[in-house]
């Protein structure tokens, strides 16, 4: 279930990043409405991300670099 929200999510944020690409900017109501639910913009790589799913990312990373035979 889990990774149908997720793929569902990362569809959205496909087409939120083509929307603001496409017209330059969604609003700022729009954008308010995206920094309250932790969707933000991101001006490196041009795109939305969802911060959850970047820090749920991060501690997976850091959890299995950490938990490696090399740390034990």
């Amino acid at each position: 279930m889990i990774d149908g929200i997720l793929s569902l999510e990362k569809a959205a944020l496909q087409r939120l990043t083509e929307d603001r690409i496409a017209s330059g900017s969604l609003g700022e109501e729009v954008e308010d409405m995206l920094s309250e639910a932790g969707i933000y913009w991101d001006t490196l790589n041009d795109e939305y991300f969802s911060i959850d799913n970047f820090q749920r990312e991060t501690f997976e990373r850091l959890a299995k670099e950490y938990a490696s035979q090399d740390y034990a």
